[in-house]
């Protein structure tokens, strides 16, 4: 193993918190039903992943779901029900990533999109006094480089893009997808299960 200089971090279920049950709920009380399948891992439109790339916009994605509704819901309404998923960041996250901040390149790889980024970014600056994104180097995210993981092409982009040596780079995600593209194209990575970022990987990098 070589020595790691770079630290790419996942978002969701990583930093963030998050309740994917919680928004289908919501969603579900305004008429937009069935919208996963049966392993509750997928969405079965591909009109949510066209969302996380950026191909279409805000408002022909909430038009999308709004015509999944068997009801009249505001796109107010879909955008409340889509950001119930969005949920904390705890500062002892916060802290820990501004601890590796002296001694390693730190960077942020996450699948979202622009009605999800806004929240979370705009309640991190509200509870903190200061901008999320300010904690990496670079933060990159899916809908505005117009790809999304686990394509290995969005992991040639941050290494290119940030001239990152993959061998001396560690990626760390909840998605086992995910870290199989990143460990093919020879990055390190960390596989974090039920959001144990701080008991599993920040005792094996300290």
């Amino acid at each position: 193993m070589k020595t790691i200089k770079n630290i790419i971090f996942d978002l969701g279920g990583v930093i963030l918190n998050l309740n994917v049950p919680k928004a289908i709920a919501e969603l579900e009380t305004i008429g937009i039903t069935d919208i996963v399948n049966k392993t509750g891992h997928h969405y079965e439109y591909s009109f949510f992943y066209d969302f996380e790339i950026g191909k279409i916009s805000e408002d022909e994605y909430l038009e999308a779901l709004f015509n999944l509704s068997n009801e009249t819901p505001s796109y107010e309404q879909i955008r409340t029900a889509w950001n119930a998923m969005i949920l904390d960041i705890p500062k002892e996250r916060i802290a820990y990533i501004e601890s590796l901040r002296s001694k390693y390149n730190v960077y942020l790889l996450s699948n979202t999109n622009a009605i999800h980024q806004k929240k979370f970014l705009d309640e991190y600056e509200e509870a903190n006094g200061s901008k999320f994104n300010d904690l990496f180097k670079k933060a990159y995210y899916s809908h505005e480089v117009g790809i999304r993981k686990p394509d290995e092409n969005i992991f040639s982009f941050v290494l290119n893009d940030s001239k990152l040596n993959a061998e001396e780079s560690i990626f760390i995600d909840d998605s086992i997808d995910n870290i199989k593209a990143a460990e093919s194209l020879g990055i390190q990575t960390f596989y974090i299960k039920d959001y144990n970022l701080l008991s599993g990987f920040a005792t094996q990098i300290l």
